[in-house]
């Protein structure tokens, strides 16, 4: 009793462990885990990523840039015997110089650009009068300072915000192309999922009309050994039970293992490993029916193209692509101009005489030596040839009309899927009602068969073929509910309702199983 109650408890607890290591096998708790583990919607997600890193080095080109420059030199220069200062250097000029620049330039987003820089320099040399021939010993320090600030107006290549712009914009039309893409691809993958997932519900149930055709057979051998017993049926009748019986083992081995292998495939199409994929609990969604559906034989075809063109992400993509491209062609035919640039130019400067750092802090502001000015010039370039422009313009014209062709081509093969899609819907409907009708008087048929042999009124090859017709016919109905199915994941993937798009990710709803997009009025 004692070791009976611990058995017990062992197997409750190894049941328990059991059920709790299985993945429920539900549509949309298995879609939700493919967001986290299907590699094609991950890749999707880094191409949005890729995109957003292109929309930042665009960008670069309006951050402020800090240009400096620090340096010291030492020079050692010997004069000429006619040179008058050689009686005070004995031959050798000796010449110190440092120097420090720090500069403050960027690019506005209308185009021009703005340069601010300061420079500080110091000289000293051993000759021991200054350029005003005053005695001042040797060493006697120089400082110079001076500020520049600098405002260039592009004229022709390069002006204007749209053009300065364009780069920058183009790489936004491209995160959201980029974004528009992961969206339609996780549709196709959930698609797939649901494809994968009606093949493993139908594998599921084919399984389990085999076990119980076989089990059919097995009673049809019961039933034939009692008739031979009573002298009613020959003892041959069992050799054809038995092969019939063997050849029934045979398919519901098949069965098994089709079984095993359309739940591996689930678990591919979701992303998990092959040990997660064995952990697939039994399907529990049903397969959805034609009354439930809401489908009508008034489907507007138009009404659902309307839909598509509206809600399909792959189409908004491309057109995010199209301005994009017209962007950077628009760019293309300004950079086909000359480079001519008009710069406003002003700076402040002073300078002080004397060691010591007092005199380079003042060397800024002393009155003496102060120099101001402003101006303007007037730059021109331009590569004769201009090839790097023009092959550029003419690769983006070729890509701009090109995108135009794909746009059109989108349209145009959303047009024909979903009149595609449709009719498959409404054929697999039709399939699917003379399925049911042919299951079910097969079904009437095996019956009263079976009476007639019980009675001695048929044969034991009749029976076979009438069992083997209703396994055959219960196999179709199953299959035409999976096409059924199938059917109407593709009409919500074309016109692009099968997911949607929220705040915090992407929601799926049952219903984008199991019911044909709603048509507003």
């Amino acid at each position: 009793m004692r070791n009976s109650l611990l058995l017990y408890i062992l197997l409750a607890v190894g049941n328990i462990l059991y059920s709790q290591s299985k993945i429920k096998c539900d549509l949309i708790e298995v879609s939700s885990i493919a967001f986290n583990k299907n590699p094609s919607i991950k890749s999707a997600n880094f191409s949005i990523q890729n995109a957003e890193g292109n929309f930042q080095v665009q960008k670069s080109v309006f951050d402020f840039k800090l240009n400096s420059e620090v340096g010291y030199q030492n020079e050692r220069y010997n004069l000429f015997d006619a040179d008058s200062r050689n009686k005070y250097l004995d031959k050798v000029l000796k010449n110190n110089s440092f120097y420090v620049s720090a500069g403050l330039e960027k690019t506005l987003r209308t185009g021009q650009i703005v340069d601010v820089s300061l420079k500080y320099n110091y000289n000293n040399n051993n000759y021991p009068y200054n350029s005003f021939a005053q005695y001042v010993g040797a060493y006697y320090g120089n400082h110079n300072s001076t500020v520049n600030l600098t405002l260039t107006q592009p004229l022709l290549r390069g002006r204007g915000k749209k053009v300065a712009t364009a780069l920058e914009e183009a790489s936004v039309f491209y995160i959201n192309k980029s974004k528009y893409e992961y969206e339609f691809s996780n549709s196709y993958q959930i698609q797939q999922i649901g494809i994968a997932y009606w093949n493993y519900y139908t594998s599921y149930k084919s399984f389990s009309i085999y076990i119980e055709n076989e089990n059919r057979v097995r009673e049809v051998l019961n039933m034939t050994i009692e008739l031979v017993k009573a002298d009613k049926k020959p003892a041959s009748d069992l050799y054809q039970v038995n092969a019939d019986l063997s050849n029934q083992e045979r398919l519901t081995a098949v069965a098994k293992q089709d079984l095993y292998n359309s739940r591996l495939n689930l678990g591919r199409v979701i992303g998990l490993t092959d040990e997660e994929s064995q952990r697939l609990d039994i399907p529990i969604n049903d397969f959805p029916t034609v009354m439930e559906s809401g489908f009508n034989d008034g489907i507007d075809t138009n009404a659902l193209i309307k839909i598509a063109k509206d809600k399909r992400s792959d189409a908004k993509a491309i057109e995010e692509e199209y301005k994009a491209i017209e962007l950077r062609y628009m760019q293309a035919a300004n950079n086909l101009k000359p480079q001519l640039n008009l710069a406003a130019f002003a700076f402040y400067g002073s300078a002080s005489v004397g060691n010591g750092i007092d005199e380079s802090f003042t060397s800024l502001v002393n009155n003496e030596g102060r120099d101001a000015g402003a101006g303007a010039r007037l730059t021109f370039s331009f590569p004769l040839n201009n090839n790097l422009a023009k092959g550029n313009y003419s690769i983006n014209k070729i890509a701009l009309q090109n995108q135009s062709v794909i746009i059109e081509n989108t349209h145009r093969n959303i047009e024909l899927n979903i009149d595609i899609a449709i009719n498959n819907l409404k054929n697999s409907i039709i399939v699917l009602e003379k399925a049911r009708e042919s299951f079910k008087s097969y079904q009437d048929a095996f019956n009263s068969e079976q009476i007639k042999f019980q009675s001695g009124l048929t044969t034991l090859l009749n029976l076979i073929l009438f069992q083997e017709r209703l396994t055959s016919s219960e196999l179709d109905n199953l299959n035409a509910q999976e096409q059924f199915s199938n059917a109407i994941l593709a009409l919500r993937h074309e016109t692009g309702t099968l997911i949607s798009k929220e705040d915090l990710g992407f929601k799926i709803t049952q219903n984008a199983f199991y019911t044909i997009p709603k048509i507003e009025n």
